[in-house]
């Protein structure tokens, strides 16, 4: 490729040794799929549960489409508040790589700011002019929603395909639409699409079990505990095959050096496949999870931890793209040890808080039709 397309280091430097960026991108991309997953998920599940039950909140599965909804009104805007962080530490590290692929996809990169405000606003028309307000209806308002939030999955998937592959640019100036053809982009999206579900679907198990445990209206929540129950482990299944799938289409020296990385690379890989394999074997154990509520328990638990380890993987993935470019690249490193002990505290009281919500949530819960 021509290495005049790859612009220069910002010569300001970075704030901090390159490793701690690396651990950090990590750890808040990790935070970040949690609240996506929900959203992505949850808003896909909630659309297919609403549309089953015949857009009637009468029927159990309206309901879990109202509770899905519901969390979702706080869960967009954590998504995005999460966002935050790993997006600024990935132009960080990855400076001229990350704003090149914005920059030539800027068209669709700015209109995810458009899609995002009209998914969140679609999500309210949804909870207020809808099934959850008016016993019935608003599935157009729920499939917007989903629509919108599917498209903007794409948008990333997409900018992070091209600026992992500096040697595809010329080719993309002339139309960003080829990324679309790139082996990698559908498996990539529905690798994503699908662990949102499943991890939507285990999440509103264990919340259903735990209320029909307490004795709160056992008929529906075992109802609901049950159809996603099924709706995770199917999508788990699809999820492990496209994975397979996403592994065998990465471009050859890619494949080869997370193959020949030792245990750096495959440790969390290997981890990450005996933890899907588990999950499915937890999974495929329980007909009525009502019914064995620590196992549910250990089982989202599982999927969570599963997340975490192939989202090193991820990155490594993402470093083996740019191994042949990056090796040519210096960073200077100029310290800023106060703006980090100030970052480092914000996190740590915005995680406090959100920890705190949440048990507020499970302890005091919201009584009636509508709680989630």
């Amino acid at each position: 490729m021509n290495p005049n397309l790859i612009p220069a280091v910002d010569p300001a430097g970075l704030p901090g040794p390159p490793w701690l960026f690396h651990i950090l991108l990590v750890f808040t991309f990790i935070l970040h799929l949690i609240f996506m997953n929900l959203t992505l998920g949850g808003t896909l599940l909630a659309l297919v549960a609403h549309l089953r039950s015949g857009g009637r909140r009468s029927d159990f599965r309206g309901v879990l489409a109202g509770r899905l909804m519901a969390v979702n009104n706080y869960g967009i805007s954590l998504t995005i508040t999460t966002g935050i962080a790993p997006l600024l530490f990935i132009q960080l590290i990855y400076q001229q790589y990350f704003y090149t692929a914005t920059i030539l996809l800027a068209p669709v990169w700015l209109a995810m700011l458009v899609l995002l405000a009209a998914g969140y606003y679609a999500a309210y028309f949804y909870k207020f002019r809808g099934a959850p307000a008016r016993g019935e209806g608003g599935g157009l308002w729920l499939g917007a929603s989903a629509l919108m939030f599917v498209l903007i999955a794409m948008i990333h998937v997409a900018v992070n395909l091209v600026h992992a592959q500096p040697e595809k640019w010329a080719s993309l100036a002339d139309g960003g639409w080829s990324v679309l053809g790139d082996p990698a982009f559908w498996p990539r999206l529905l690798h994503f699409v699908l662990a949102g579900i499943a991890f939507a679907a285990l999440v509103t198990t264990w919340w259903a079990t735990r209320r029909a445990s307490d004795g709160s209206d056992e008929e529906t929540n075992t109802a609901i505990a049950r159809w996603a129950w099924r709706w995770a482990l199917w999508t788990t299944v699809l999820q492990v095959a496209d994975g397979f799938l996403l592994l065998m289409v990465l471009p050859r020296p890619v494949l080869r050096g997370l193959m020949s990385g030792g245990i750096a690379t495959l440790g969390p890989m290997t981890l990450g496949i005996f933890a899907g394999i588990g999950l499915l074997m937890m999974l495929a154990r329980v007909s009525n999870p009502v019914e064995k509520p620590t196992l549910v328990t250990g089982t989202l638990a599982a999927m969570t931890v599963t997340i975490a380890i192939m989202s090193i993987t991820r990155h490594q993935i993402r470093g083996l793209y740019l191994e042949p470019t990056l090796a040519q690249t210096s960073f200077q490193v100029v310290p800023q040890w106060g703006n980090f002990l100030l970052f480092v505290v914000i996190l740590v009281a915005g995680l406090a808080t959100v920890a705190y919500m949440v048990r507020r949530v499970l302890v005091s819960p919201a009584d009636g039709a509508d709680a989630a």
